[in-house]
Formats: C-alpha cells, structure tokens, sequence
C-alpha cells in the first residue's frame, strides 16, 4: 500500500508538473529512490516467463486501469546569437537575432515486473488465487478436498520441481536422429579402437586374415575362418555394448506425424509441488514469446529439461479433472428424439456431424495427459524466488 501511494504522489506530481512544464531536477533520483524504498524487497524474482498480456488484463480488472509507464519530461534551453557587425563610422548596427532553441527529454520507465508483483499480491488479497503447499495441502489433494479449493480460485501459485517438455525441439531431434546416433556411434567406435584390449584384438584379426590368404583351401583353412568369425564377433559385441541403440524409422516418423497434427508448438511446464507425491503436479502450455530469453534454446540450455532448481509458477487455472470423470455429455440432448423422422434431417446431420468430434475425446485425453488429480493453468509467470542470505550480506568492501 506503501508503494501505491507513492506511485500516485509520483503521478500527480508528473501531471502537475507537465501541466507548468517544469521539472523538479532531482525528480530521477529522489522519486525513484521512493518508490524503491518504500517498498523494501522481501525477494528477488528472477523471471524466467512472464505474460504481459495476462497481466494487464488482470491488473486492469482489480485495480481499475494499469500503469504501463511513468515518463518524466524536462526541458532546456540555449540562447545562440546570430549577429553581424556593420561599422558605417556614424553608428554600429548589429544585424541578425537571438534564437532559442528548446530541447525536450522524456524518459520513460516501464515497471512490468512491479505490476507483476502488485498483482500477485492483489490476487492472494482479494481472494483470488490460492497458493499449493500453504492453501492446498498434500493432504487436500490425496483426500479430494483440494478438487473445491481449485474450483473456486481463479489462479494457483505453486513452487517445486520443473519438467520441460518441448514438443518442437523434440520433433527436430527425431527428424535428425539417425545423423545424430550414427555420429556418437562413430565416435564412441573411434575412442575403443584406441584401447589396449581392442588393438590387440584388432591385430589378431589382421594377423588372421593375413594367414587365411596364404593358405590353401582345405581343413585347416576353414578352421582359421572360423577363428576369424569368431573374433569379429567378438570385437562386434564390444562395439555394440557401448552403442547406443538405433529406433525403427517407423517409430521416429509416428512421432514426427503425432506431434505435427496433435502438438505443433506445444511447450508444456509441470511443477511438482510434493516431492513424495510424483502423481499430482501443475500442468501448462507456454507461449514462447513470453519467454523472457526469446531463445527457447538457451532456455534448455541453461535450465535443462529437468532444471536442478526449483522454480514458481502463477498461472489461471483452465483444467481440474474429476475424480470420477467428466459428467457432463453435450450429446445428451439428441438420445430422446428420434433422428430417423422426417422433418429431423438438419438434427440427424447435426448429430453426425458433432459426433466426429466426441469421438476424438479419447485421443484427446492421450494427447493432453491432464488428469485426476492434476490440473492444468495458463501461466502467468515463472520465475525462481529468493530471499535475502544474510551470511552473503556485505556492510563494505
């Protein structure tokens, strides 16, 4: 509430101060350090997503308007002459003028992550959000409970473990699998033939094949065949013990077809809030331009795709499965008539036509995997929180 007034003092001193075109000169520093002060930081988030869209909307809605910048205008002017000097012995004139030349600056200063932090704190004051681990319990959820708790909450907030799974990057890696694979595998063939145990083995092979054409066909000729098919095979399965294993082409196009008709750009984030309960977690699909690092790569890079850190998660929840499933069926109302009378064509197409659709629910629930007792939110933002560590603190250096 500190820093609301003081951002409503800064604003109308900024209108009043526009409306005189006047600035006071220490406006930048002091205001600023205002602000910040007024409202001590109790953590640091350092965001990782954020839905500025998803912001504003909500923002708006709970305090009537949303700041999206506080600019500050100054104004300074310089005098340059322009004159000329005519001595015509009975008086000096001086020809030309003064001009002045005004120059505006505006500085502007756009505070999303402010705004962020304002309506996370207005959603849990007002009632809107509930947040797993303090209002939802482990408890709540194994017993049902916290099935209530989620319908009547408009966003959940959640810290845990984080999985990424991005189907695009996943689907380009299919389509180069076998380069990749037969590239490791050459690798890892290069560095065993550099050891001790294979040389000799490769010798030996050698060394037979050698034997093998000097010799002339008979008993003993076959006998050293066989020797030699039997060390090949042996320097084979060491070769293959370390390989990695190769996947059937139709596997890897089943899963390049799956993703680009049911999946295309799908990135999905589970938090899992309970680390002895692996069966719960918070599902949700991101967009990538809400990527702080409009990288997603370097998002991969840095994080993993199973970060080592724990990470917060504030989303709208869109998804909360039932327990004994989804009771409401919108192809109801066509079971009591009878579609085959004349005069009931149009519902009898309609009936067809929007059954395609129901029976894709199925593969719908294998697409999505939201199930009890997950359930799924729209982010809002992802960050990882910390707190100030006093041990790290430093009075001087």
């Amino acid at each position: 509430m500190q820093y609301r007034c003081a951002k409503s003092i800064a604003t109308r001193y900024l209108q009043s101060a526009g409306e005189r075109n006047v600035r006071h000169p220490s406006y930048s520093r002091t205001v600023d350090q205002h602000l910040i002060s007024g409202r001590m930081m109790k953590e640091i988030k350092d965001f990782i997503y954020l839905d500025m869209e998803k912001v504003s909307s909500l923002y708006s809605q709970i305090s009537g308007g949303i700041v999206q910048s506080v600019e500050a205008s100054s104004t300074s002017s310089e005098n340059s002459k322009n004159l000329r000097n005519y001595d015509f012995k009975i008086f000096k004139h001086e020809a030309g003028g003064t001009e002045t030349e005004s120059q505006a600056i505006k500085e502007v200063r756009v505070s999303h992550h402010d705004i962020y932090n304002e309506l996370e704190s207005e959603l849990f004051e007002k009632g809107y959000a509930a947040e797993i681990g303090i209002d939802v319990t482990r408890e709540a959820v194994e017993s049902g409970e916290a099935t209530k708790i989620f319908e009547s909450a408009l966003c959940i907030k959640v810290e845990g473990n984080v999985v990424l799974e991005d189907y695009e990057r996943i689907t380009r890696i299919a389509h180069n699998y076998e380069d990749i694979v037969g590239f490791i595998n050459n690798s890892i063939k290069s560095n065993l033939t550099e050891t001790l145990e294979i040389k000799e083995l490769i010798d030996k092979v050698d060394v037979i094949k050698d034997d093998i054409k000097k010799m002339k066909n008979g008993a003993a000729k076959t006998k050293k065949k066989n020797e030699l098919i039997d060390l090949e095979n042996a320097l084979n399965a060491v070769f293959s013990s370390r390989e990695i294993g190769k996947v059937d082409s139709w596997i890897i196009d089943g899963l390049k077809t799956w993703v680009r008709v049911f999946l295309p750009d799908v990135f999905n984030v589970r938090v899992y809030p309970f680390e002895d309960s692996e069966n719960f977690h918070v599902m949700s699909n991101v967009k990538r331009k809400f990527f702080l690092d409009d990288n997603t790569e370097s998002v991969h890079y840095l994080f993993g795709s199973k970060p080592t850190i724990k990470v917060t998660m504030l989303g709208v929840i869109t998804s909360i499965p039932k327990k004994d499933g989804d009771s409401f069926e919108p192809m109801k109302e066509f079971e009591d008539k009878d579609l085959d009378e004349d005069g009931n064509e149009s519902q009898s197409f309609e009936n067809g036509f929007r059954g395609v659709f129901r029976g894709f629910d199925g593969l719908e629930e294998m697409i999505r995997t939201c199930r009890y007792p997950r359930i799924m939110v729209q982010p809002i933002a992802i960050y990882r929180a910390i707190k100030p560590n006093k041990a790290l603190q430093r009075t001087s250096r």
